[in-house]
């Protein structure tokens, strides 16, 4: 036992000893001699070593690990706004907007929101419920829609809003009177609602619907019925936005309008009337349906729309009351511009009470023409200003003033294109018109600059361009002025009546008729350019209808060449002018005219007249039962007539200082008559 304890210790150590040894069993050998080597003289030791370099950093990019790719976690998949997430939380608030990126059913229920929350447009929507906000809530307006109801102080995010028929149950196309109505109800509610949440600009892109706007009209306005814009906002539409009337037997529905409200923009959109679609049956003219009414409102502008086939009037801008009522209010401040208007059955555009007013580069396409399922009413012009001034002793029950109607085009219109029928301050001006600019009542209106030109046989054979006043007005037109205008192809140039009316600087060319002048008073035509080669065309002429020219020049203050006239027939024309009892003091002057004809112009039956300083050439005056006349200063050359001819009746005329030229066969100054009374003729240069 005892060696057995020896033993077992030795086994232990020698076992202890060779587990700690580094060195392995082969180490542990003697060491091995190198062979020996033999050198190659054509070796390069520098070659070796760099191959020998090579070779260690090739085992050492082998021994390198190879680098790990890290694993990238696979994306969440996009979240669809079109799904449905009934188990919305309302509660999930971040950095103060709750997001609404899922369409969230509310079935009813009222939502409350905190203070300063918006509730943010993501791509989703809300529906069939209400959210109430505490204070300072905010909304997009892209989540509302006719089911969801806003209570609370809340606005939305941003001024302008974008209407979208379908989200506000409004239906498209045609429609049943009921449903009709519910459009038109429909539409001005979300446009007052979105005016409520803060909104200034209410957009609506695509659409097209019916309106039922003929309300009975027993205790109520017009406009009550109508399509209503609210103040202090913009009405935005397109090419694609189609408002029409529904179809009704009214005889005032209105479309559109805006009623005692200020700061108004309705911009484009297409504005559709039923006038052959009315129902006329029940008598009368029906010419008061209009397709926007502008009502007692100011600043309002209207601009790139059209308005087509209203019953009545494309627009209409009127005050609301009369003058004498204490709630009187006038439309002032109104822009009318870059419209286009089609087939209005009775005006384009009637004003009958405001100032202020400009309508302004529009385009005016058949007014009042008539159609295969209805005819054209009157007044029947593209622009008629007609204020309504009556006999009531408490004064005009309509005051329309300070219009100004400029760089408009019109054509195909049954009568004409602008009518100031009873207005004051009207400025009509660089137009171009097919149809003819009148005014009947007016005080310091201007026409001016204006192209009108005849196209069809009712403007070129009995069409007047420019209607200067009325014979029956009297002295009710007074400081009006006509000017600058070229007039082309009319029967008559311009017609001129009343009072204190000066024409100037027209040219009126290839007329019948240049100027035509009726009862006149205190009144000056100069300057103007008379030229047609139409077959038996004159230069200017009385009217038919005259009773007196009192005061009246016809012609400039010294010969140009711009007193002219070159026509076929007769240059001036003047019969049954001042010949009446109480007018023997009436005088008319005819001065500085240079005339181009081959015939006479004549005085006939006319008393108070003086011609002096005009150059005849190739015709002659003739005098018929002319008084109380003076022929001075004037130059005549004529190859086809007597230089002056006095036919019967002359009486009490001096005739002067005359340089006359006449062929051989004609006399400078002849009397075909014995009748003549005190005729005087005094340094007269003969030249025959």
């Amino acid at each position: 036992m005892k060696h057995t304890f020896y033993y077992l210790l030795l086994i232990l150590s020698i076992n202890y000893f060779t587990s700690c040894s580094t060195d392995s069993i082969d180490d542990l050998k003697p060491p091995k001699k190198d062979p020996i080597s033999v050198v190659d003289p054509s070796d390069d030791p520098e070659e070796k070593e760099e191959e020998k370099e090579e070779e260690d950093e090739k085992e050492e990019d082998e021994e390198k690990p190879e680098e790990e790719t890290p694993e990238v976690a696979p994306a969440e998949p996009e979240k669809d706004p079109t799904a449905s997430c009934n188990d919305f939380d309302w509660n999930n608030i971040v950095d103060g907007k709750i997001t609404i990126d899922c369409v969230v059913n509310m079935n009813g229920t009222i939502v409350n929101i905190p203070s300063n929350v918006t509730v943010e447009f993501a791509g989703g929507d809300v529906k069939d419920g209400t959210l109430n906000f505490a204070n300072y809530g905010q909304i997009d307006g892209e989540i509302l829609n006719s089911s969801l109801e806003l209570t609370g102080d809340v606005r939305l995010t941003k001024d302008e809003f974008e209407f979208i028929p379908s989200r506000w149950d409004i239906t498209e196309g045609k429609v049943s009177d009921e449903v009709a109505r519910d459009n038109r109800d429909l539409l001005e509610d979300a446009m007052i609602n979105i005016k409520e949440l803060g909104a200034n600009k209410f957009v609506i892109n695509e659409m097209d619907a019916f309106f039922n706007v003929d309300e009975p009209q027993v205790n109520i306005l017009p406009s009550d019925a109508a399509i209503n814009v609210p103040g202090d906002f913009t009405l935005k539409m397109t090419n694609d936005t189609h408002l029409r009337m529904q179809p009704n037997g009214s005889k005032r529905p209105t479309l559109l309008a805006t009623f005692r409200v200020s700061n108004v923009t309705i911009d484009g959109g297409i504005l559709h009337g039923d006038r052959d679609a009315h129902d006329y049956s029940d008598g009368g003219t029906h010419e008061w349906g209009h397709n926007l009414r502008i009502s007692a409102s100011k600043n309002i502008t209207v601009q790139n729309m059209t308005f087509m086939d209203a019953t009545g009037d494309g627009v209409d801008v009127h005050a609301y009351g009369h003058t004498w009522d204490p709630h009187y209010t006038r439309s002032k401040d109104v822009f009318i511009q870059f419209n286009k208007f089609i087939r209005s059955r009775r005006n384009h555009i009637s004003i009958t009470d405001g100032h202020d007013i400009y309508v302004e580069s529009n385009e005016f396409i058949d007014a009042s023409i008539h159609t295969s399922n209805s005819r054209g009413v009157a007044p029947g012009f593209g622009i008629d200003v007609e204020a309504v001034r009556g006999t009531d002793p408490r004064g005009p029950s309509e005051v329309a003033e300070d219009i100004y109607i400029r760089n408009n085009t019109e054509r195909g219109g049954r009568l004409g294109a602008v009518t100031v029928h009873t207005g004051d301050k009207v400025t009509i001006e660089n137009n171009k018109f097919e149809n003819n600019i009148s005014y009947s009542t007016s005080i310091g209106t201007i026409i001016r600059n204006n192209e009108i030109t005849g196209i069809i046989e009712k403007q070129t054979d009995r069409g007047i361009a420019i209607v200067a006043g009325r014979s029956d007005r009297y002295d009710r037109n007074v400081d009006n002025k006509v000017y600058g205008n070229t007039v082309n192809g009319y029967a008559i140039g311009i017609v001129m009546n009343n009072k204190d009316l000066e024409v100037y600087g027209n040219n009126l060319l290839n007329c019948k008729t240049g100027i035509s002048v009726g009862t006149l008073r205190d009144s000056k035509a100069y300057d103007n350019v008379i030229k047609s080669d139409r077959e038996n065309s004159d230069g200017i002429v009385s009217h038919a209808t005259v009773e007196y020219m009192d005061n009246v020049t016809i012609g400039g203050n010294s010969r140009n060449n711009q007193n002219l006239i070159e026509v076929t027939r007769t240059p001036l024309k003047f019969t049954n002018v001042n010949n009446k009892p109480g007018q023997e003091a009436y005088k008319l002057v005819i001065q500085n005219y240079a005339i181009r004809s081959r015939n006479t112009s004549t005085i006939n039956k006319s008393h108070g007249f003086k011609l002096s300083g005009n150059l005849i050439t190739e015709g002659g005056i003739r005098l018929v039962d002319a008084q109380n006349g003076i022929l001075k200063d004037n130059k005549i050359t004529s190859t086809s007539s007597h230089g002056i001819r006095l036919d019967k009746g002359c009486r009490n005329l001096e005739i002067s200082n005359h340089d006359i030229s006449v062929a051989s066969r004609f006399k400078c100054i002849t009397e075909t008559a014995t009748d003549g009374v005190n005729i005087n003729v005094t340094s007269l240069k003969c030249n025959n």
